[in-house]
C-alpha cells in the first residue's frame, strides 16, 4: 500500500510539474482549433479577422456560431494562460516572467508641447488583447457620448447613436447586481432593465467590500453644486456621481476578458481557427477586392504566406496597427504611403489621423484624520493584512476584493469650472478648424475636425456629457483624467521601417485649450478636497503641492506631470463621411476598397467619456450583425 501511495503521489507530481510547465510557456492549448503555423491553415476562409482582441474575439464568436462559415482568428500576440492575467485581490496585475510579451513595444515621437517627452504607448498584445491587461473599470460613456458621432458624421450614422449601439451593449455582457448586503451597507444602485440583460460569458460586478473613507467621498460631492447622483450610469446616464461595475467574474472574483468569453468558450467550434503568434503584413486585393491577408510569423524566419479570403476581411487589430495594416495595404494619405515606397490603392486622407486619448495626471494627500479600516492598513498592520488574506483565500471577499475601484464621479464642464467653463467652450468654438491642425493637412480632414469640433463644443456647454473623470475608493488622491481633448494625434507609417511598428504622435496639447481645460480639473481637484465633507479628514495636498499656485507654475507642473494617454486610444480610422476625412461608413466597409471592414475602436469618430472596453465589446456585437446581415 506504501508503494502504491508513492507512485500516486509521483503520478500526481508528475501532472502538476507539466501543468504547471504549460502554464510557463507564451502560449498553448491542445484544442485542435488552435493553429501554430500558417502550412496548418485552410487555403481560404470565409472571414478573416485581423487581431484576436476584445473586439475581434467578439466578431468571430459571432460569424463562427452558426457553423456554416470558416472563421480564421490572426493576433500577434500569444495565447498566454498566465494566472497573473486573471487574477484580482492581493495579486491583481501581478507580473511574471511572460509579463513583457503580453504589451507592445511602442513609444510615441517626443511631445513637443510636453517638455519633448516620450511616451509609452501602452496596448495589450495577447490573445484577448487589451481586455487581458487593463484596469478592469467597466463602464460605459453618457449617451450623448454616442450621440456626436452623429452629431459630427451626420444623420446616415445615426444608427451608431447610443440608442443604436444600446441593445449590443445589452448584449454583450452578464451583469451582476449587487446583493441585498452590498445595496443596505454601501448604497450601491442599478437599473438592471434599463442597461443590461445580456447573458453573454462576459462578466461586470462589484466588489463585497468598500472602504469606509470612500463613503465620504460620496458624500462630499453633495458639496459640489450640480453634481447630480445616478441610480445607473451604463444607461446613458453617465454623468456625475455613480456606481461603476469591473470585468470581474464574481463566481471566483477573477478577470472576465474576450479569451475567456469568446475564445475559451467556444474554441471546440470545427469552423473557428486561432493563429497567435502571427502578423497580418497586409491585405492583398485584386481589381479592388479583398483578395487574401499577407502573413509574417511573430518568431523565427519572417517568411511571407498568404491565406484567402472569400468573404471579409474584418480589421480589429486596434486603434494603433489598424491603421497600420490598411496604410500597408495601399490604403491611406497619399503622403504617407508615398514616403514609405508603397504603391498608392486608395488615397484615404483619414487612415491613421483622428489620433484621441483621454489625458491623465494624479493628485494626492495626506489624511491626517483618517477612519479605520483603511487602505494603508493593508501595508502597515500586519494583524489587519493577516486577516484580509484569511477572508480572500476562504471566500474572495473583503478588504482584497477591493482592489480596482467602483466609485466615480464623471462631471460635466460647468460642474467642473462654474467660473470658467462657459468661456472655455466659447474659445472652441471661435477657433478656426485649421488653426491648431498641422499645416497643408487635406481639406477633407480639416472639414471633418470642423463638424467634430461643433459636437464638441455642444457636449462641453451640456449637462449631460462629462469632461472630467474622477474615480474614488477612499485613497488618499485621485486621478484626474481630460475625457474630451481638442487635440489630434496621428499614427502612420515609419518610412525607414515599414514593417516595423508605427509612428505614433499624440500631438498632445497642440490645441491650447486642452491645456486651459486641464488646468480647471485640476482646479476642481483640490475644491473637492477642501470641501467640508472632506474637511472630517484633514487633507494635506503632496502632490503638486501647496506651493505649486501661480498660473505659471500649474502649468509647469501640468507639462512635467501630464500624460497624453490613459490607454484609451481612439479615432484613426473614424466613422464619417469620405468628404469629411472618414474613413468607414455606417456599414463599416472602408471606402474605396471592398471586403474590408474596421471593428475596433478605431472607428470611433470622437473619444467617448469613459473607459473604452465596453464600447469594443459592443462595437464587436454590432459589426458582427451588420457583417452577417451582408452575407
Amino acid at each position: 500500500m506504501g508503494k502504491l501511495n508513492y507512485h500516486l503521489a509521483a503520478v500526481f507530481a508528475l501532472f502538476f510539474s507539466l501543468f504547471e510547465l504549460s502554464n510557463s510557456l507564451p502560449y498553448h492549448s491542445w484544442s485542435a482549433q488552435i493553429k501554430r503555423q500558417t502550412s496548418e491553415l485552410l487555403d481560404s476562409y470565409d472571414y478573416i479577422i485581423v487581431g484576436g482582441g476584445t473586439a475581434g474575439l467578439t466578431v468571430a464568436d459571432r460569424l463562427s456560431e452558426s457553423g456554416e462559415d470558416n472563421v480564421l482568428v490572426i493576433e500577434y500576440g500569444y495565447l498566454d494562460n498566465s494566472p497573473a492575467i486573471l487574477n484580482t485581490g492581493p495579486n491583481a496585475f501581478g507580473f511574471d516572467s511572460s509579463s513583457a510579451s503580453r504589451f507592445y513595444n511602442i513609444s510615441s515621437v517626443p511631445q513637443k508641447n510636453l517638455n519633448n517627452r516620450t511616451v509609452s504607448v501602452t496596448i495589450g498584445c495577447v490573445v484577448g488583447g487589451s481586455s487581458a491587461v487593463n484596469g478592469m473599470y467597466f463602464d460605459r460613456g453618457s449617451a450623448e457620448d454616442y450621440d456626436a458621432i452623429s452629431w459630427a458624421a451626420g444623420e446616415d450614422f445615426d444608427t451608431w447613436a447610443f440608442e443604436g449601439l444600446l441593445p449590443y451593449f445589452k448584449k454583450s455582457v452578464t451583469f451582476h447586481p449587487p446583493n441585498e448586503r452590498m445595496q443596505e451597507e454601501y448604497g450601491m444602485t442599478y437599473d438592471l432593465e434599463a442597461a443590461y440583460g445580456g447573458s453573454t460569458p462576459i462578466h461586470s460586478s462589484y466588489a463585497p467590500f468598500q472602504w469606509p473613507t470612500q463613503q465620504i467621498e460620496w458624500e462630499a460631492f453633495r458639496d459640489i453644486e450640480g453634481a447630480e447622483y445616478q441610480v445607473e450610469g451604463a444607461d446613458g446616464s453617465a454623468y456625475g456621481v455613480f456606481w461603476v461595475p469591473n470585468s470581474i467574474d464574481p463566481s471566483d472574483r477573477t478577470r472576465s476578458y474576450s479569451r475567456r468569453g469568446h475564445w475559451n468558450a467556444v474554441q471546440n467550434r470545427t469552423n473557428y481557427h486561432l493563429l497567435p503568434g502571427h502578423k497580418v503584413s497586409r491585405v492583398a486585393t485584386m481589381d479592388g477586392i479583398a483578395d487574401s491577408v499577407v502573413i509574417v510569423p511573430r518568431d523565427g524566419e519572417p517568411e511571407e504566406s498568404s491565406i484567402g479570403v472569400k468573404k471579409e476581411v474584418v480589421l480589429s487589430a486596434g486603434t494603433i496597427h489598424t491603421p497600420q495594416i490598411l496604410q500597408r495595404s495601399g490604403i491611406g494619405p497619399r503622403h504617407v504611403l508615398e514616403a514609405a515606397g508603397i504603391e498608392v490603392q486608395v488615397d484615404l486622407p483619414g487612415v491613421g489621423w483622428n489620433l484621441q486619448d483621454h489625458h491623465v495626471y494624479s493628485v494626492a494627500y495626506n489624511f491626517q484624520t483618517d477612519v479605520e479600516p483603511n487602505q494603508s492598513m493593508l501595508y502597515g498592520n500586519s494583524s489587519f493584512r493577516a486577516w484580509a488574506l484569511e477572508l480572500w483565500d476562504a471566500n474572495r471577499t473583503g478588504p482584497y476584493s477591493q482592489s480596482v475601484g467602483n466609485s466615480a464621479a464623471f462631471l460635466p464642464l460647468s460642474v467642473v469650472s462654474p467660473d470658467n467653463g462657459a468661456a472655455i467652450a466659447d474659445t472652441l468654438e471661435a477657433q478656426d478648424p485649421a488653426e491648431y491642425l498641422p499645416e497643408d493637412l487635406d481639406e477633407t480632414l480639416v472639414a471633418g475636425f470642423a463638424a467634430q469640433k461643433n459636437a464638441m463644443v455642444r457636449q462641453w456647454r451640456s449637462t449631460k456629457s462629462a469632461i472630467l473623470e474622477f474615480p474614488f475608493s477612499g485613497r488618499p488622491g485621485s486621478s484626474v483624467v481630460m475625457l474630451k481633448p481638442a487635440s489630434r494625434g496621428t499614427v502612420y507609417l515609419d518610412p525607414v521601417d515599414v514593417e516595423g511598428e508605427p509612428v505614433v504622435d499624440y500631438r498632445a496639447l497642440s490645441n491650447p485649450v486642452d491645456l486651459t481645460t486641464n488646468k480647471e480639473l485640476l482646479g476642481f481637484a483640490r475644491r473637492f478636497f477642501n470641501t467640508p465633507t472632506m474637511a472630517q479628514l484633514t487633507p494635506v495636498e503632496r502632490s503638486p503641492g501647496a506651493e505649486v499656485a501661480s498660473d505659471e507654475e500649474i502649468e509647469a507642473w501640468l507639462l512635467r506631470t501630464l500624460s497624453p494617454t490613459v490607454v484609451h486610444p481612439t479615432g484613426t480610422a473614424a466613422l464619417m463621411p469620405q468628404e469629411l476625412g472618414g474613413v468607414v461608413g455606417p456599414d463599416l466597409l472602408v471606402y474605396g476598397v471592398k471586403g474590408i471592414s474596421v471593428a475596433d475602436n478605431s472607428i470611433l469618430t470622437l473619444l467617448p467619456g469613459t473607459h473604452t472596453s465596453s464600447g469594443a465589446y459592443a462595437i464587436g456585437e454590432k459589426a458582427a450583425a451588420i457583417v452577417k446581415s451582408r452575407a
